[in-house]
């Protein structure tokens, strides 16, 4: 499926638009590459919230510790 859309830019984000295609990249491609690198950032973003959430998780770190535990991973060193 493709969707087409238009979009006023401002100043700053011609630049931005402009650097990103200063490979030779159409518009196209580059807005496509600044989405994708957008969403991982905040995949990534979302997936350090949730370990740092766990990390405090006091039922979450009593799991993981049963499991190293039953796994003997304190052996291996």
């Amino acid at each position: 499926m493709s969707t087409s859309f238009t979009v006023r830019l401002d100043d700053s984000a011609e630049r931005k638009l402009a650097a990103l295609m200063s490979d030779g990249s159409s518009r196209n491609s580059a807005i496509r590459y600044a989405l994708d690198v957008s969403y991982r950032h905040l995949v990534n973003e979302q997936m350090r919230e949730e370990s740092a959430r766990l990390l405090q998780d006091p039922e979450d770190l009593a799991e993981v510790n049963a499991a190293r535990e039953a796994m003997g991973a304190g052996d291996a060193w």
